[in-house]
């Protein structure tokens, strides 16, 4: 392997069951992303894809089923859409978001994408929201527009030129930047927007949401309008809803961050910093979840199922589950687990 080749997972979904789109950095060019597909049915012969995407640090990926586009966006709010075998294909920047780009203003780093109802949104730092508005035909004619409103946060003095990530991290916490990392929603008056603290819109206004918990917020699972799942800091695990409130099902005690959720099989998969673990409503338990690899998951931070198959992207293990038997994919670029 060449140690300039070897890579990171930072996210991950799926275009199909058994077709995952990634997000990479090169870990010796931290500031070089790398999209990438493996698609074993599609192409037997050569099931790997990737492309290098220069001045790019990855942090969300998404499919967006309805226009067949996938969607990369970059800390810095760049966005890429394009459709299958890259056309159509439009880049853009978000107006004001980023720390370092041009069009930064102070908002800070942008963190998700998704789609909900018609429209992309996107979150990030100092409670930034927006959305993608464009006629439907052409993807030039789309617009990032700010969807946040007096909920956003006013922009931050420049950052320190040197400073270090310690230093940056200072920069962050004196200047009370509030990080929303998730967002998502049953419907487009139905929205939730989570971090360091939660918010919901209900198409009029963002109200902020009392939760029984002060954690860290860092992942949501929609179920339906009145089951959403928020995961967070310290094993939090929370179920309810905007009108109803949440209840906290938290019942480990580990100093670990649960970072992914997804709901498969009938129960709830939750990915950490110490493994994977599951949540089944009928135990109302959260408990340690083994595989049959060898070795087991060596790291899981995102989740995703399609037709009835399930995905953990780790930072550098990634695997499959079809119910009965997990499968690890070695990454061509980096040393196989075993």
């Amino acid at each position: 392997m060449k140690s300039e080749l070897l890579r990171t997972i930072q996210t991950g979904c799926l275009i199909e069951a058994e077709f995952p789109l990634i997000g990479e950095t090169l870990d010796k060019f931290e500031g070089n992303g790398v999209i990438s597909t493996y698609a074993p049915k599609l192409r037997p012969a050569k099931p790997w894809r990737n492309q290098i995407m220069e001045g790019w640090l990855i942090v969300s990926v998404y499919y967006w089923q309805p226009e067949n586009f996938r969607c990369i966006l970059s800390r810095e709010g760049q966005v890429n859409i394009y459709g299958p075998g890259g056309k159509p294909d439009h880049t853009y920047q978000i107006p004001g978001a980023g720390v370092w780009g041009e069009a930064a203003t102070g908002l800070g780093y942008v963190n998700r994408i998704r789609a909900i109802g018609d429209h992309l949104y996107v979150c990030g730092q100092s409670r930034q929201v927006y959305r993608f508005d464009w006629d439907g035909k052409n993807l030039a004619s789309g617009q990032w527009r700010d969807a946040a409103g007096p909920m956003r946060q006013p922009p931050m003095p420049e950052p320190p030129a040197d400073a270090d990530e310690e230093a940056f991290d200072r920069w962050l916490d004196e200047n009370d930047a509030i990080d929303l990392v998730d967002i998502d929603g049953p419907a487009e008056d139905d929205i939730y927007a989570v971090g360091d603290e939660a918010w919901h819109w209900d198409g009029q206004h963002w109200g902020q949401i009392t939760l029984p918990t002060d954690e860290p917020l860092t992942a949501i699972k929609v179920m339906s309008a009145t089951e959403i799942y928020l995961v967070g800091r310290n094993g939090t695990l929370l179920r309810g809803n905007r009108h109803d409130g949440f209840v906290d099902l938290s019942s480990v005690e580990d100093n670990q961050r649960f970072v992914g959720i997804e709901y498969f099989d009938g129960r709830l998969f939750l990915a950490s910093n110490l493994g994977l673990f599951v949540y089944d409503p009928s135990q109302r338990k959260i408990e340690r979840y083994i595989t049959d690899l060898k070795p087991d998951l060596k790291d899981t931070h995102v989740l995703e199922a399609k037709d009835g198959i399930l995905w953990s992207f780790g930072f550098k293990d990634l695997a499959w589950f079809d119910g009965q038997t997990w499968t690890r994919v070695d990454h061509p670029d980096n040393p196989p687990i075993r």
